[in-house]
């Protein structure tokens, strides 16, 4: 059968859109082929720029994002067969988009004597660059930064005074020994991979909220804490849009704070979510930012919640 005879039967891709749930390809007999993109893991952790740099290829019968290292052929789509990736294959590409790794205490996985769960993971938002992260810290803000946390005298860094002290209770002291303890027995890992400007107050950008997502679930799937405090409700609501690996609180856990009043009257159902993997699962909740809160006023909630049970 010549080429020409195979090209008249098969239809080829004319256009390209993607959305943050569909991937929608136009085909060349008029048709087109809504995907739902969860079938895509690449294109759904993707930036809108990355998604919009795509081609045809074989004539149109194939598209190619280059950025993504993603190729997908049209009679793939009409099949329905998705991208066929190993999770082991998802995972490695997505931990190459991690520009920082996370910080991970000495004891982290272990039983701790700041009655802590063992796999804690304190979850911040963003790095500004104020500093030379390659002379200094080997272009590792995150670790450089714990280290000199658990280093000074008088604390520094009152963002991670405040959210220890929301952790453990407002009258727990401050002190080296103090912090060293409590930063070896937890992970800490920033949202957001890269840096949002020069100095506090900078925000960042959709895109860099976008790229985030991949690393993020990448460095779950590596370090399956079962507890995570996340830094602000601007955090979790970005987090909140990938439902391809978030689930809603289960009604047992809303349940478990029954008779706890949150500060700012937000309802438990609003700040809490859940991440299942193979092995189970971990709960998250999302608390006011600490550099705008008293520790006062959220520590019952966030012992509360380290007491949760999860199997």
């Amino acid at each position: 059968m010549s080429t020409s005879a195979v090209e008249t039967k098969t239809p080829h891709a004319v256009s390209v859109r993607v959305s943050r749930k569909t991937l929608g390809v136009k085909l060349s007999d008029g048709r087109t082929a809504p995907i739902p993109l969860d079938q895509y893991p690449r294109l759904a952790y993707a930036t809108k720029k990355e998604r919009a740099n795509w081609r045809t290829i074989g004539q149109g019968h194939g598209i190619q994002w280059e950025d993504l290292d993603e190729d997908i052929s049209v009679d793939g789509l009409l099949a329905d067969r998705g991208s066929r990736e190993s999770t082991e294959s998802l995972m490695r590409w997505l931990m190459r988009r991690r520009r920082f790794n996370p910080w991970v205490g000495e004891a982290y996985g272990q039983t701790n004597g700041l009655e802590l769960p063992a796999k804690l993971l304190l979850l911040g938002e963003s790095h500004y660059r104020d500093r030379d992260w390659d002379e200094e810290w080997d272009g590792q803000p995150t670790i450089g930064v714990i280290r000199e946390v658990k280093q000074q005298e008088n604390g520094g860094y009152p963002l991670f005074t405040k959210s220890m002290r929301t952790i453990l209770g407002p009258q727990r002291p401050t002190d080296i020994l103090t912090r060293e303890t409590f930063f070896d027995s937890i992970a800490f890992y920033n949202y957001v991979q890269r840096s949002v400007g020069p100095g506090p107050g900078e925000r960042p950008t959709q895109e860099m909220w976008e790229e985030a997502a991949g690393p993020f679930r990448a460095t779950l799937e590596d370090l399956r804490p079962t507890h995570i405090v996340a830094c602000g409700k601007t955090l979790w609501r970005h987090m909140k849009k990938y439902q391809e690996f978030w689930t809603p609180p289960s009604e047992t856990m809303v349940d478990w704070f029954n008779g706890f009043t949150f500060p700012n009257r937000w309802q438990p159902r609003d700040l809490l979510g859940r991440y299942c993997h193979p092995e189970g699962q971990s709960v998250l909740l999302a608390i006011h930012h600490p550099s705008r809160n008293s520790p006062s006023d959220w520590h019952p909630v966030v012992e509360r919640f380290l007491e949760y049970p999860v199997g």
